[in-house]
């Protein structure tokens, strides 16, 4: 996959960070679509890739009681660009996932009502069956597929976002004695930034302390006003928020490889997730899910199939 060449202002290019750590990202998300592809009326992005049309084998798939429904819920966290975030409408949601979610429902028949959902409360949501799955950057692991299944569809990496200058000279491998910002239920909360407290104590320093937020809007606004040090998140929102605001942002690697693949939630034992898996793969053999992540600047976290329950760990 090509790599492009993202420059912090502190000097780190997206591109360096991905050979030291043998994993790809795309270079300048945003919340706006990509070069080539033009908005919609509604605010979503609309384009010239290969036409989606139904595959009755994988419709015929689909549950029953979604079928006479034509509509799949969908939990999506709305405040997490350039995967989802509102669009210029203040009423329709842009980005990668709901555009990938529109093209799973294309090919499967069905509309996707998307219900915006806090990314904390997303698991709880399909537990209770309240939606039939959810999408908003969610990390597939051995622990969630405890209680959910999983469809995967990308492999992210996660860095942190620091003010202009890095006053605290922060990097993803070591931020001690310092306040960092992360989102509830985020790998980062759970995994990330917990890490960082043995090597701290190894070097006689303090562990960082865990700020946590609902979402990464929260989390950048208290960097900004100095009430922490630092955000740490999935690279391509810290990316997209420092390329916005370079003179209060950058982004400080290396990049750390989430240790697992990303995807679609489902309910424990859903008969959704091989319909859905299914369709993942034909978008990615017909080359539409290409264009979806080209066209929000997200190539470079693809994966060649999608799996069901692809944590490793």
């Amino acid at each position: 996959m090509s790599l492009s060449h993202h420059l912090s202002r502190g000097g780190l290019t997206l591109a360096a960070a991905l050979l030291l750590t043998s994993c790809g990202l795309g270079s300048s998300p945003s919340d706006e679509p990509a070069d080539g592809a033009d908005a919609s009326a509604d605010g979503a992005a609309a384009s010239s890739g290969p036409v989606i049309e139904v595959d009755e084998e994988l419709a015929a798939q689909v549950p029953d009681d979604l079928k006479e429904a034509g509509v799949i819920r969908m939990a999506i966290n709305p405040n997490y660009p350039p995967f989802e975030s509102m669009g210029p409408d203040g009423k329709t949601l842009v980005g990668l996932e709901p555009d990938l979610a529109d093209a799973i429902g294309d090919v499967l028949g069905l509309e996707i009502e998307m219900v915006p959902t806090s990314f904390d409360g997303i698991i709880p949501a399909l537990e209770a069956h309240k939606v039939d799955m959810a999408m908003g950057s969610i990390g597939d692991t051995k622990e969630r597929e405890e209680v959910v299944d999983f469809a995967t569809f990308y492999w992210n990496g996660t860095m942190i976002m620091v003010p202009a200058g890095n006053p605290e000279g922060i990097t993803s491998e070591e931020a001690c004695g310092v306040d960092i910002g992360v989102i509830r239920g985020s790998l980062q909360q759970s995994t990330f930034l917990p890490a960082h407290g043995p090597r701290c104590e190894e070097d006689g320093k303090e562990p960082p302390t865990a700020q946590v937020y609902q979402d990464g809007p929260q989390a950048q606004l208290a960097l900004k006003s100095g009430r922490i040090d630092g955000v740490m998140l999935d690279a391509p929102p810290l990316l997209d928020a420092a390329q916005k605001n370079p003179e209060d942002f950058e982004v400080v690697g290396p990049l750390v490889r989430n240790p697992n693949p990303g995807g679609v939630a489902f309910p424990k034992d859903s008969e959704l997730v091989e319909p859905v898996n299914g369709a993942l793969n034909l978008l990615i053999e017909s080359g539409a899910y290409e264009e979806i992540l080209t066209r929000w600047n997200l190539q470079d976290i693809g994966i060649e199939a999608s799996e069901i329950n692809g944590a490793l760990e």
